[in-house]
């Protein structure tokens, strides 16, 4: 059997480096496929996207490109966790070769009853409320905030991620999909039960909650606890062979509600 294919999609600021330890614990039955969207990592030199919107479209298009056929899970960490349900919807809902078999949301809480970061425009934030709100989270390195030049570069990609990710909250967070869900977050992080118990609301299948020990980023000191999850959840679904796919969304019933 071929390994199982899995999309990664990183959080608010970050990159497909977040994703190192994992890549690396994972078994051969499943093949990483990490992606980035503009202003980060490889993609450094382009403009970061500032819509829901534009980074599925971004997203949808990396799949595409890939060569994946059949179904395939994503793994979506914060803000990744978010456009995972949304490119999900959209694979759905198109007559393509691709699409998403399970969905693993981590270190979010469930879209359904979410609300932005912002009540305004993020975009049009200074980079001192920018960087207050992602210290809600961590993961700032403290040297990245005591030189000028990396802090106004690290503000200006959070900028566009937090639009990113108020325009998922405002354009698609009652999207509702036909794949399981298994949210991921870590026991110190500051997401409720009832919060984590919402993605239930995305899905017409099953949705379970698995707790890994560590804050939001727990990324790489549990990466071999959430390679394992991944790989449990995963055995069971196998890897279909050949271009054969569901019917598409509209016959299905699935929504963006």
């Amino acid at each position: 059997m071929s390994s199982h294919p899995l999309f990664l999609l990183h959080h608010s600021g970050g990159s497909a480096q977040v994703f190192s330890e994992v890549v690396r614990t994972l078994p051969s039955s499943v093949e990483p496929l990490p992606l980035e969207l503009p202003g980060r990592g490889r993609r450094w030199r382009e403009e970061p996207v500032t819509t829901a919107q534009d980074a599925v479209d971004d997203l949808a298009g990396q799949v595409a490109r890939s060569g994946v056929r059949g179904g395939f899970a994503i793994l979506g960490h914060s803000m990744g966790a978010y456009l995972g349900l949304a490119l999900a919807a959209r694979l759905e809902r198109v007559a393509g070769e691709a699409w998403c078999e399970l969905l693993f949301a981590s270190a979010n809480a469930g879209p359904y009853h979410a609300v932005p970061l912002f009540e305004g425009d993020p975009l049009e934030a200074d980079d001192e409320r920018i960087l207050a709100t992602a210290s809600r989270f961590g993961g700032i390195a403290p040297q990245v905030l005591a030189h000028e030049e990396l802090r106004a570069r690290t503000a200006r990609l959070l900028r566009a991620d937090f639009a990113v990710c108020d325009s998922f909250v405002r354009t698609y967070g009652r999207t509702v999909v036909e794949n399981p869900i298994v949210v991921c977050c870590g026991t110190k992080d500051a997401f409720t039960e009832a919060q984590l118990e919402n993605w239930r609301l995305s899905t017409v299948a099953d949705a379970e909650v698995v707790r890994i020990p560590g804050d939001h980023f727990y990324l790489d000191e549990q990466a071999e606890k959430l390679a394992e999850t991944v790989a449990a959840r995963l055995a069971p679904v196998g890897r279909p062979v050949g271009p054969v796919r569901p019917p598409a969304a509209d016959d299905r019933g699935a929504r963006a509600r």
